[in-house]
């Protein structure tokens, strides 16, 4: 609805010459804390938590996964009756260590994008890039940016330390 409502907007201001606004979305489900917090001095209702961090985070991705939507695997898992989602990554975001699945809401062909990612993760990115391009020229994918630039990632080469995890660098 977002999105929709944003691609209406921009369609409006388009009409007096306004440059298009751009947006991207973090969906992550979690536990937080959630209230009225602070003192005397400065008081806000907010929300807390590293569930909070990480949606934060993966909304900072969107850009660079080229979609519009990065969720993480708990939202995943809970939309995965109603929504055709994709795993995109094994990402460990700005702070963090650990990686975590992060996935979007969008169209692939699910057995080349298993191939695809098996092959990514194990490092074996000549093959990976190999099963990107046969995705980005399938009339059926409509996350064709994602793989374009995840081909430019591993055209820049494997990380001596390649685990399979992506280790974010901005937020």
């Amino acid at each position: 609805k977002m999105l929709n409502d944003l691609k209406d907007f921009n369609n409006e201001i388009s009409k007096e010459g306004i440059p298009a606004f751009g947006m991207g979305l973090g969906i992550n489900t979690d536990t937080v804390v959630v209230g009225n917090m602070g003192s005397d001095q400065r008081f806000d209702y907010t929300c807390l938590g590293d569930g909070v961090n990480l949606a934060s985070r993966l909304e900072g991705q969107s850009k660079p996964y080229g979609v519009k939507i990065v969720i993480g695997p708990k939202t995943a898992d809970a939309i995965k009756d109603r929504y055709q989602i994709a795993e995109l990554d094994l990402l460990a975001v700005k702070g963090k260590t650990e990686g975590v699945k992060v996935y979007t809401v969008g169209k692939t062909v699910a057995h080349m994008h298993y191939e695809y990612l098996k092959e990514y993760y194990r490092g074996s990115w000549s093959d990976a890039i190999r099963w990107a391009k046969m995705m980005i020229n399938n009339d059926d994918v409509t996350i064709k940016h994602y793989y374009e630039l995840m081909i430019e990632r591993m055209e820049e080469g494997l990380p001596a330390n390649w685990d399979g995890v992506y280790r974010a660098t901005s937020k």
